[in-house]
């Protein structure tokens, strides 16, 4: 499978974009919160992302020689945790289930490496949620490692 890479088409394309959402829930478990709740709360993060983007983001397409779409990657500036500055956050990212394995979200994370280059970004961040073990694991494998970690106690 050859797979290239192109920033997206705006409302051609945020249909397949939000579409996943659903696919990024399944993988969010946490002793506080409910299945719904966890998939109302995706839905609005990544419209709040995708629908109207800032000029300095980035949302890129991931596509078959074909043409169909395999994954997506959403990033922005964002705070370095200790400095402030300003640097590349990976606010959004997934990919079909068909293409999950076959490196594609790895073109999608050197997309967006390449952005925060261009733009003078120190460093690329993102969230990853603790139940997601194969993102962990590919995050990881992609050169980036945990910084910060989110605790919480269910009362």
């Amino acid at each position: 499978m050859t797979t290239g890479i192109r920033e997206a088409r705006g409302a051609e394309d945020l249909g397949f974009m939000l579409g996943l959402g659903a696919r990024l829930a399944r993988v969010i478990e946490t002793p506080l919160h409910e299945a719904s709740a966890i998939a109302a709360f995706q839905d609005a993060y990544s419209s709040a992302n995708l629908r109207d983007p800032s000029p300095d983001s980035l949302t890129l397409i991931a596509e078959d020689e074909n043409g169909e779409r395999l994954g997506f990657l959403h990033a922005l500036p964002g705070p370095d945790g200790i400095t402030g500055r300003s640097i590349g956050y990976v606010a959004l990212l997934a990919v079909t289930e068909t293409a999950e394995g076959q490196g594609v979200a790895g073109l999608l994370v050197e997309g967006a490496e390449a952005w925060a280059r261009r733009m003078g970004y120190a460093a690329l961040s993102l969230d990853v949620f603790a139940s997601n073990g194969r993102a962990l694991r590919f995050y990881e494998k992609s050169g980036f490692s945990i910084e910060t970690m989110r605790m919480v106690k269910p009362l």
